[in-house]
């Protein structure tokens, strides 16, 4: 089966932000479905993308909207994920924390340290892989990024290393492409940044002593598209870069044993 997923992201403000990183998997049915449905919410509505700051701050095509018409719109886009996809999978990052555990020494000598977008993209991916490898069965999955982001480049060569790796260790060639775009040229990213937002809105809640709605958010049902928050533990960071260590010492481990069976 052939699976996409999207990423999409949306940075906190300030001296030191907070990157969120949100993606929605889908297989090549089901998104054929979503489209067909989003479409008809853009000719409802009238309009023809979901930029999440036009749409919180009512600018751009969002201008003029009333409080009714935004709540349907977001209940609508909520259904529609729900009913169509997968799942949706969000994960932030503190500047502090980025600093603090993952660009302190040691580094591992030859690393090529993450940017703090990049971070987010690798535990994000990782958790689509799994997603897609648990039926044990031989899909592809292709990923599609947002264009833009001064990083962007860390996903193409994060993805690239994954795949490297899942060929070396395991012999699993499940990742295909990655590419770049936009969201007037793939719809589906617009849901991505709907997640982001949504997700921003939930922490500044949970951080205002409001509602913690990550956590009151109820097991999806059958057939329902399900949705993880990823947290980053305390020593997560830390371990990038021991795996890092390990990944070269086995690729130099491998690459000896060869030259010696020659």
């Amino acid at each position: 089966m052939l699976y996409t997923a999207y990423f999409d992201e949306t940075n906190t403000h300030g001296p030191a932000p907070t990157i969120i990183m949100a993606s929605f998997l889908g297989h090549v049915r089901q998104w054929e479905l979503f489209d067909r449905k989003l479409k008809a919410l853009q000719r409802r509505d009238g309009f023809s993308i979901f930029h999440a700051t036009e749409f919180t701050h009512k600018t751009g095509e969002f201008a003029g909207w009333s409080d009714e018409k935004c709540k349907t719109l977001i209940y609508d886009l909520t259904i529609l994920v729900r009913d169509n996809l997968t799942e949706g999978i969000t994960v932030h990052l503190e500047r502090d924390r980025y600093l603090n555990e993952y660009r302190t020494r040691p580094i591992p000598k030859k690393m090529n340290l993450d940017s703090q977008y990049g971070v987010c993209f690798r535990a994000c991916i990782r958790h689509v892989l799994d997603l897609v490898l648990r039926d044990g069965k031989r899909h592809r999955l292709n990923v599609v990024i947002e264009d833009g982001h001064v990083n962007i480049g860390d996903t193409f060569r994060i993805y690239n290393d994954l795949k490297s790796q899942l060929k070396r260790r395991h012999s699993i060639d499940l990742l295909g492409t990655i590419k770049k775009t936009n969201k007037i040229q793939s719809s589906p990213l617009m849901i991505s940044d709907f997640l982001a937002y949504s997700y921003s809105r939930m922490r500044s809640s949970k951080m205002e002593g409001g509602m913690d709605y990550a956590a009151a958010t109820p097991e999806p049902r059958k057939n329902e598209a399900g949705l993880t928050f990823l947290e980053l533990r305390t020593d997560s960071l830390r371990q990038l870069k021991e795996e890092f260590q390990k990944d070269r010492e086995d690729a130099a481990f491998l690459w000896r044993s060869r030259r010696d069976s020659r």
